[in-house]
């Protein structure tokens, strides 16, 4: 009967600390989504931009991860996150909820339960990596006259890091023009300039046809170089359609401001 006891102790003791950091990430994530949206952020907003019902559908595992996310891309942006009020003890108390919910969790348990959640987490911190890596690349390229040996070595590494991933050397955001909020099922078409698409049609067609993804983005591998004609489309937008370069050995980023029709 103690057994049980302290075991419905603990239980109800994790739920506060649960509920406790739920609300603490909500009142963090609307600050920063309102930053973001006016900013016109869209990588940083799709990083954050999580509803109340996505914590509260989440296991323990994976909503340590969540809030862990978005505390630290609040916690870079913090100085300007200061005018909509997030400040730095907001995001110290924050981490302290997010330790103890870890701490509460039961640590001999690993399964098939744990292995998805990784899974899951793992997704979750790629897209801060990218963002991340997206920033570095803009730093970088400010100091390339300034420190050419520098710059030199970091292509470098940028290449070896690039290869190891698979190559990618179109990367298209869609985001609404007006409020800079990511656009998911935008139908892409990209159709090569010379009527040929080589390797990059697995499907044989002449064109690579997919969607915008949930936070508005489209990877596409193994593109050969060229010029491209890219059309984007989605019912109550205006019709989108731009040429763009591919060239071997770096990565095109193709940003679409989709508008109101």
């Amino acid at each position: 009967m103690l057994q049980e006891a302290d075991k419905s102790g603990n239980t109800a003791s994790k739920n506060l600390i649960r509920t406790t950091l739920i609300g603490q990430t909500i009142d963090v994530i609307r600050k920063t989504v309102a930053y973001a949206t006016n900013v016109n952020n869209s990588v940083l907003l799709e990083l954050v931009n999580y509803t109340e019902s996505d914590l509260k559908r989440s296991s323990d595992t994976k909503l340590i991860g969540i809030c862990q996310v978005v505390r630290d891309n609040a916690n870079t942006n913090v100085g300007a996150l200061a005018a909509y009020g997030v400040t730095a003890a907001m995001l110290t108390a924050l981490q302290t909820s997010i330790s103890n919910l870890s701490a509460a969790l039961p640590k001999n348990r690993v399964g098939t339960t744990d292995s998805e959640e990784a899974t899951n987490l793992l997704v979750t911190y790629f897209k801060t990596l990218v963002a991340n890596w997206a920033k570095i690349d803009t730093l970088i390229e400010m100091v390339k006259v300034t420190q050419p040996s520098f710059y030199n070595e970091y292509q470098n590494v940028r290449k070896i890091l690039d290869s190891s991933n698979g190559k990618l050397p179109l990367k298209i955001q869609a985001t609404n023009a007006k409020t800079g909020a990511p656009e998911a099922n935008v139908k892409l078409t990209i159709t090569p300039v010379n009527g040929e698409l080589k390797a990059a049609a697995a499907n044989g067609k002449s064109s690579i046809v997919k969607k915008t993804a949930k936070g508005g983005g489209s990877n596409y591998k193994n593109l050969p170089d060229g010029t491209y004609t890219v059309t984007a489309i989605k019912p109550g937008f205006k019709e989108y359609t731009t040429t763009i370069s591919v060239v071997n050995g770096e990565m095109t980023v193709l940003e679409i401001k989709m508008e109101k029709g």
